[in-house]
């Protein structure tokens, strides 16, 4: 079983992903990590993210595994351990690079691929997960809030970095996101007709958010064994 979780920046998207694969048992791909660690790749062999031809190119024959260890999760690509480097603060220009390859996000969606069918039962969450990584997703749900709240979220990590931030500010800046999401070349930000909206907007936090996806999968026709649930 594979469930792709896709939605809108500051929803809650990823935390419920992680949330509900570890209720269920399942494995969870964090597909920005890997992207992150492409970016972190390209750095250290001293490849432009800019020059998309030449990142392709080299980027081609990539392998990307995910681990779970203590601590959290760690990326490796071509077996070196990159999480480090994946997370730094400075990395968000080289990682939208990245996204934005037509070349290497075909690379990342084969590997997405191959560590979900991998693992047999899956999460994975992201912009495309439903509609390229895993069209045929056993469950999609696209997870959304309203704008204004979503920019009550990211308030206290932008002002971590720019003190005087309004939420103003920060709102126009996610509404910019969304735009731009849904605006990009390759992996646009897509709602699948088959998805289930599971709306964030009252949400205190990836429980309740991971409530609603249990009550839907537990209500499905075949439904999912859920631990705990008498489904």
């Amino acid at each position: 079983m594979i469930i792709a979780i896709d939605g809108t920046v500051a929803s809650g998207k990823s935390s419920a992903a992680r949330l509900l694969a570890a209720q269920l048992g399942y494995a969870y791909v964090n597909t920005g990590l890997m992207y992150r660690a492409v970016a972190a790749w390209a750095r250290h062999h001293g490849i432009p993210t800019a020059d998309h031809a030449a990142l392709a190119a080299r980027a081609a024959t990539l392998r990307i595994d995910l681990r779970d260890l203590p601590g959290g999760q760690h990326v490796f690509v071509d077996g070196d351990d990159l999480t480090h480097d994946a997370l730094a603060p400075d990395i968000g220009a080289d990682v939208s690079n990245v996204a934005d390859n037509a070349g290497v996000r075909a690379v990342l969606v084969r590997e997405q691929r191959r560590l979900g069918l991998a693992a047999g039962n899956a999460v994975l969450d992201g912009r495309d997960i439903g509609s390229v990584v895993f069209p045929d997703a056993g469950v999609k749900f696209f997870v959304s809030a309203e704008v204004r709240e979503r920019a009550r979220r990211r308030l206290a990590d932008d002002r971590a970095r720019r003190p005087g931030i309004t939420l103003e500010e920060v709102e126009a800046a996610v509404r910019e996101r969304d735009a731009r999401d849904r605006a990009r070349p390759v992996g646009a930000l897509v709602r699948m007709p088959d998805a289930i909206d599971i709306d964030t907007t009252h949400n205190s936090g990836p429980h309740e958010t991971v409530a609603q996806m249990r009550a839907h999968l537990e209500n499905r026709t075949c439904p999912i064994s859920i631990p705990g649930s008498h489904a």
